[in-house]
């Protein structure tokens, strides 16, 4: 399932009912979205993988010791909405590297605006 986090290009609705219709639809979608970037963890995540790959043991250190189930069930999250790709360099011993995708970074930038209102607006009150 995709949460809306996609970017499906289209033409330009006309009458008024399809732009009510494009519209209710982008809502949805940036609820969707919403709500996977609401879960914990999930903003940090994108914001740190940004910087560079990492391991897994490496991005629940940088993210200050999450919980590894909880960890694990983001990045597959992350991975199923095409955010994060996993990359397994062997299986024994066990290595798995982590990265944003195309679409994780253009998220990144995305959640980088978000900080910025943030620090301007929230942090004041």
């Amino acid at each position: 399932m995709d949460a809306g986090l996609t970017h499906s290009p289209s033409a330009s609705p006309r009458s008024r009912a399809e732009r009510r219709a494009a519209a209710q639809r982008a809502e949805c979608a940036a609820t969707a979205a919403l709500n996977v970037l609401g879960q914990k963890w999930v903003m940090r995540i994108i914001r740190v993988l940004g910087d560079r790959t990492q391991r897994f043991c490496e991005l629940q250190d940088a993210l200050g010791g999450a919980n590894s189930a909880t960890l694990s069930q983001r990045l597959k999250l992350l991975e199923d909405e095409g955010l994060v790709e996993r990359r397994e360099i062997s299986a024994v011993p066990p290595w798995v590297e982590y990265s944003l995708t195309d679409k994780g970074s253009d998220l990144r930038g995305a959640i980088a605006g978000i900080d910025l209102w943030a620090d301007r607006w929230a942090a004041h009150q």
